[in-house]
């Protein structure tokens, strides 16, 4: 019986603070290969990417992502996807998720948010390169299943 009252006393309505994604864990992960083209900082930026996702590979398109370089360049990208419960839920327009969330559970990176909530938490593959993410974010359109 004393059992039961301390479960009753201290274990309900006892609610604890939201992570910052809904599930702490990824649930899949992005790997990118981004192009472009630029001078001065203004360019072209273009890219294609792989999603691993529940067992599968899908890919797709990215726009909007730059490289921190001037004349024709290729970078990597990798990162972890959050809160994705449907493969319907990735594809969209993705902005800067937030102060605060680019670090999450000890890795690095930046984060970013779509519409549907899904998160990724984007960093460069190569050392000292950086991904500059303009104030429009990104846009990923998904291409097909390999």
């Amino acid at each position: 019986m004393d059992a039961l009252f301390l479960f009753a006393a201290f274990g309900v309505g006892a609610q604890q603070p939201a992570p910052p994604f809904s599930k702490p864990y990824p649930m899949g992960q992005v790997t990118i290969t981004l192009k472009g083209i630029g001078v001065a900082g203004v360019g072209m930026q273009w890219g294609r990417g792989v999603l691993t996702y529940e067992g599968k590979e899908y890919a797709f398109k990215v726009r909007g992502i730059q490289v921190g370089t001037v004349g024709i360049s290729e970078a990597h990208a990798k990162g972890d996807v959050y809160n994705l419960f449907n493969i319907a839920e990735f594809p969209g327009h993705y902005v800067e998720a937030g102060a605060g969330l680019a670090i999450f559970k000890g890795k690095e990176g930046q984060a970013f948010k779509n519409n549907k909530s899904v998160h990724i938490l984007l960093k460069a593959a190569e050392e000292g390169l950086a991904l500059n993410i303009g104030p429009e974010g990104f846009t990923i359109r998904l291409e097909k299943v390999l």
